[in-house]
């Protein structure tokens, strides 16, 4: 099978399972269209030549789709690289396009570009991480009209599984960050911002006392929601900072948690990346954090109460050994449901289900 890929940049979240799909015998042909805009302009010239593809960057696509004869075109995620490949395949109507889109809101109904893109019936198949996000544009109507279930297609992320962590390592990273032996540390990894809803578990610690602390890797994106934070925290936040490769670290931490607002998280990968450092993970009880976790398994999935988060935090604190459990069992479903070679496996059945045959569409 011949799979065009198409990508704003060279590198994407998805290259560990195409690897995978090469050694079964898939055959990709990568265009970065970023190497491909011209530099240089103000900001809204540059960002004109993104939404406004000239031929510097359809005609490479249309040139691949002439002499690679792909099967299907896999568009990454992002606006620009969908009116990119639509625009490029003007003269290639039977070549079918998948389109990845990772944010679980964010399509309008008043945007001309999402009519190009999203809601173009050019586009066969749009790939979402999560059934939380197919399930949050199916309840609202307007969506629902736009976009059916049938052209979604669901397609996890995927992490590599990495060695266990050794106590004595753990030990070391809880030092090097300032935490006691003797705290309870319920930790994330995010960057700072509302939709996180950091305050809401901070400010649940603070009212649990000692021996709980709330540990956040990761920048400020937003100054009045870092100040919110500190409020909420006050002397049971241990602000660590931007941390580089920071899932490498998370062992550091007894609990991960990850109290994102409505509607949710679209996938939840740092959460997996917890789960596969054996450690039992909190989250809401919707979104896509939630059907990854799976309640009582991983973890727990939570309504939006602080007074059930409390509990739920008193609970495992009190119990280490329903810790450990919950903490093998999220390594064992990491590995299993969400490894470069599970979701290749994905992957495959999803291009061949949109694949065209020798005399077209399939």
């Amino acid at each position: 099978m011949n799979v065009l890929l198409v990508s704003e940049h060279a590198g994407t979240i998805n290259d560990p399972v195409f690897r995978v799909l090469e050694s079964r015998g898939v055959v990709f042909h990568r265009i970065a269209l970023s190497e491909l805009r011209l530099e240089g302009g103000s900001r809204l010239a540059r960002k004109r030549r993104r939404y406004f593809p000239d031929r510097n960057i359809t005609g490479p696509v249309a040139e691949a789709v002439a002499t690679f004869g792909p099967d299907l075109v896999h568009a990454g995620a992002g606006r620009p690289v969908g009116l990119a490949v639509v625009k490029a395949l003007r003269d290639h109507q039977k070549v079918p396009v998948i389109f990845d889109h990772g944010a679980i809101g964010g399509l309008n109904l008043f945007n001309p570009f999402d009519w190009m893109t999203y809601f173009n019936r050019r586009i066969d198949k749009l790939v979402v991480p999560s059934h939380a996000m197919v399930n949050n544009w199916m309840g609202q109507a307007w969506l629902r009209r736009c976009i059916s279930a049938e052209r979604c297609a669901v397609l996890h992320h995927a992490i590599e599984q990495p060695a266990q962590a050794d106590p004595r390592d753990r030990e070391a990273l809880r030092s090097g960050f300032g935490l006691r032996p003797d705290e309870f540390v319920i930790g994330t990894v995010c960057t700072i911002r509302p939709i996180k809803n950091l305050p809401f578990l901070a400010d649940a610690v603070r009212r649990l006392g000692p021996p709980f602390v709330f540990a956040v890797i990761g920048p400020a994106g937003d100054a009045a929601e870092l100040q919110r934070l500190r409020d909420a925290g006050g002397d049971r936040l241990r602000l660590l900072g931007l941390v580089p490769r920071a899932r490498t670290v998370m062992a550091a931490f007894d609990l991960y948690a990850t109290p994102t607002g409505l509607p949710g998280e679209s996938f939840g990968l740092a959460a997996v990346e917890a789960m596969s450092q054996s450690l039992p993970v909190l989250t809401m009880n919707f979104g896509g954090s939630a059907e990854i976790v799976e309640h009582n398994v991983a973890g727990l999935t939570l309504p939006p109460d602080a007074g059930h988060w409390m509990q739920a935090i008193t609970a495992l604190a009190a119990e280490p050994e329903r810790c450990r459990q919950m903490g093998e069992a999220g390594r064992r479903r990491a590995a299993a449901r969400f490894s470069p070679e599970a979701i290749a496996a994905d992957c495959l059945a999803l291009y061949r289900s949109v694949a065209r045959g020798p005399d077209g569409r399939a």
